[in-house]
């Protein structure tokens, strides 16, 4: 069925705010038990304007008919796996809410057959959300993709690292998923990001900082950097909180 839909995605190449309020932070407080998830489509096109707009329009129908509290776009700017790769993602509460979720459902249909945009869906992903926080309607982000020997032990020390980033007065929030499908199944990618785009560049001239190099020493020889790159991300839709 997923295979046909991807199909159906691609149709045959033919040529067819401020913050938000703190969606998932209030969701997943209520599932305190579930396990929220990402799915993340990784839709390459000629048209990236075109692909947007269509995204932005139908985000809403799409994420109530799927059961999603947030959808956007992210775009990279360097380090793109090739190069017209786009990251349309959704939020989802709880596994289950995924599971739940048909992709074929009449209301996707309709609005994919409203697209008028070459593409190919290259990936599609459910990524675990092990460390969530706020959405905001535009942000720039740092993205780094991991394989740890002692996944606990590397996200303990994304969390050391975090906290003094915002001791030392770093307006940058933390995001981090582990792969659950896919290529990148049992992978941590952490994303650093803030709405201020040289806000990202300051962080990461910290790394020259003795206090940087004192916990990231904690991981030598423990974990492999895989792929890393920067984006722009936008989200189109969020539910009410």
């Amino acid at each position: 069925m997923l295979g046909n839909f991807i199909d159906f995605l691609e149709g045959r190449k033919v040529k067819i705010f401020g913050k938000v309020s703190a969606v998932l932070v209030s969701v997943f407080c209520l599932t305190a038990r579930a396990e929220p998830v990402m799915t993340l489509i990784t839709v390459n096109t000629p048209d990236p304007a075109g692909y947007a707009a269509w995204a932005r329009s139908n985000a809403e129908d799409i994420s109530k008919a799927n059961g999603a509290v947030a959808m956007g776009l992210c775009s990279p700017t360097t380090g793109a796996e090739q190069m017209g790769d786009h990251y349309l993602w959704s939020f989802f509460p709880s596994q289950q809410a995924v599971w739940s979720s048909d992709p074929m459902n009449p209301i996707v249909q309709k609005a994919v057959a409203s697209m008028n945009v070459e593409r190919t869906v290259r990936t599609w992903d459910n990524w675990r959300i092990v460390r969530a926080a706020e959405t905001s309607e535009k942000g720039y982000y740092y993205n780094l993709y991991v394989k740890a020997d002692n996944p606990s032990a590397y996200v303990a020390a994304l969390d050391e690292l975090h906290a003094g980033m915002r001791e030392r007065g770093f307006d940058v929030s933390m995001q981090v998923f582990m792969g659950d499908t896919g290529a990148t199944a049992g992978m941590i990618m952490t994303s650093f990001g803030s709405a201020d785009a040289a806000e990202v560049g300051r962080m990461l001239d910290a790394r020259t900082e003795d206090w940087v190099a004192k916990i990231v020493s904690k991981l030598d020889g423990k974990r492999e950097m895989v792929h890393g790159f920067s984006i722009i991300c936008e989200t189109y839709y969020a539910a009410a909180s």
